[in-house]
């Protein structure tokens, strides 16, 4: 039986099956369709959020496909007369879960104006089927050995494969088919994409695909379609900590305070990794001393305390540095996430280049910041994209393009090369901050002017008065990092 539910954005019918698990994995296909469902995590009660169901074919590309069902939540906003064009976020990864921990609207700037809406990616944590590989993430926190996570990359394809997943259809543009599906069930003409990180990515690939359903795009630490990230992962954060201890040195205070600093992180990580720094019950290489600093570099709270840190830890004193050393397993979606990596980037990265990256060369102690390495894909095996799937994007699409001063994971340059192929795009670097640029109260004032007016010239005004990076004075070294 076919019901009617009346969104704000216009009639749409959906279907109220006895049972969607079993149809979510039929052999027959299903045109695309949304349905009204409980929310995939729990909510704030008394809010006004609303869930469903987006179902899709799970290969576009073959006429039999199963379908696969993807948790959708629209956040009302608070607004008498919304924007008719809601917000929609896109988070990074790949791999990382669009809902988890969303559970209330409340302190979210966009609602004063428009609907936001979250559709949870193909492959993740909420979506069915999921591609976790919980394995994976336990080896990638442990640093464990390249050929110890190759195996358990094998293990987990041959368990996702046996239960019936078809790993090609786990694309980015099968995730940009989907937004576009939904926007076209929800019956709205037109939405504004929000991409961070790895978000930004799949914001481009919509905008190739789907250019007609999009108003505006906000692009925060851009990852470049045309971009091989592997073959500069390392060099990224080289930047960064360089862009830090330029910063120190010019900074009258800093580089009295802390002379030298450069020769002196540059021999802490060296006798880490001759002699190592013993710790209970581990020992520090060169290349946990670099992942702290990293790790800092991506706080811009830490980032003014880093100096302070690096020297404290260069004499001896550790306590402000082992916070950031501290390994956590991460959320990757790790079938999801090699599943994309191994069939859109590694077919044009050159291993050389990639291999080069971990060289101690670049005076990291061999940090291996690549997603995934030439082995790893070989043992995923998905199939390999057209050979113009690495082509930059081009679009007259208003987009705003922000980009953070230190960060160690997508380098404002990046955020700048858009600039090429995209007439529309405005680019703003955000001094003191990171990967996230928008998430501060400057980027965020100025993320929400662009959505209020696409067209419209920025006003820079908050961007001009920012401070930047103000390295402190008088810190106790003991609670940096803290």
């Amino acid at each position: 039986m076919i019901w009617k539910y009346r969104f704000r954005f216009g009639l749409i019918p959906f279907a109220i099956m006895a049972s969607t698990a079993g149809n979510a994995f039929g052999a027959k296909r299903v045109e695309p369709r949304f349905e009204r469902a409980e929310c995939a995590v729990k909510v704030a009660p008394g809010e006004r959020i609303e869930c469903g169901l987006l179902f899709v074919p799970e290969n576009r590309r073959k006429v039999r496909s199963r379908t696969i069902s993807l948790p959708v939540m629209i956040f009302r906003s608070t607004a008498s007369a919304p924007a008719a064009d809601p917000v929609v976020y896109l988070p990074g990864g790949p791999g990382l879960s669009s809902i988890d921990g969303r559970t209330t609207g409340k302190g979210n700037p966009f609602l004063a104006e428009r609907d936001q809406i979250l559709l949870e990616g193909r492959g993740n944590k909420f979506a069915r089927p999921s591609l976790g590989c919980p394995e994976i993430n336990e080896l990638r926190a442990a640093n464990a050995m390249p050929a110890a996570q190759t195996s358990a990359v094998t293990r987990c394809r041959a368990v996702l494969v046996a239960s019936g997943i078809d790993l090609d259809g786990y694309t980015s543009a099968e995730a940009a088919d989907d937004l576009d599906d939904l926007r076209l069930a929800l019956g709205i003409r037109q939405w504004n994409l929000i991409g961070f990180s790895y978000g930004t990515r799949l914001a481009q690939t919509v905008l190739q695909r789907h250019p007609e359903g999009v108003r505006s795009v906000v692009l925060d630490s851009v990852l470049p379609i045309d971009v091989n990230y592997d073959e500069t992962a390392a060099s990224s954060l080289r930047r960064a900590i360089d862009a830090l201890l330029d910063a120190c040195s010019v900074d009258p205070v800093c580089d009295v305070r802390y002379p030298d600093l450069r020769v002196r992180l540059a021999a802490l990580v060296a006798d880490a990794d001759r002699t190592g720094v013993p710790l209970p019950g581990r020992v520090l290489r060169g290349r946990d001393i670099v992942e702290a600093v990293g790790a800092g570099l991506q706080q811009p709270g830490v980032i003014p305390a880093l100096p302070g840190i690096i020297s404290a830890a260069a004499g001896g004193r550790l306590t402000g540095l082992l916070p950031l050393t501290q390994q956590v397993a991460s959320s990757f979606n790790w079938g999801l996430r090699l599943s994309i990596w191994c069939g859109e980037e590694m077919p044009f990265e050159k291993t050389t280049r990639m291999t080069a990256q971990i060289s101690p060369a670049l005076g990291l102690g061999g940090t291996d910041n690549r997603t995934a390495t030439p082995e790893m894909c070989a043992a995923w095996r998905v199939s390999a994209p057209d050979a113009q799937a690495n082509d930059p994007v081009k679009s007259d699409v208003p987009v705003l393009i922000l980009a953070g001063e230190f960060d160690p994971v997508t380098p404002p340059a990046w955020g700048r090369r858009l600039l090429l192929t995209m007439p529309n795009a405005r680019f703003v670097q955000v001094p003191g901050q990171s990967h996230g640029a928008m998430f501060n109260r400057c980027g965020g004032q100025v993320t929400l002017a662009f959505l209020r007016d696409p067209h419209a010239s920025l006003n820079g005004d908050c961007i001009a008065k920012m401070a930047g990076i103000v390295f402190g004075i008088g810190e106790d070294v003991t609670k940096l990092g803290q």
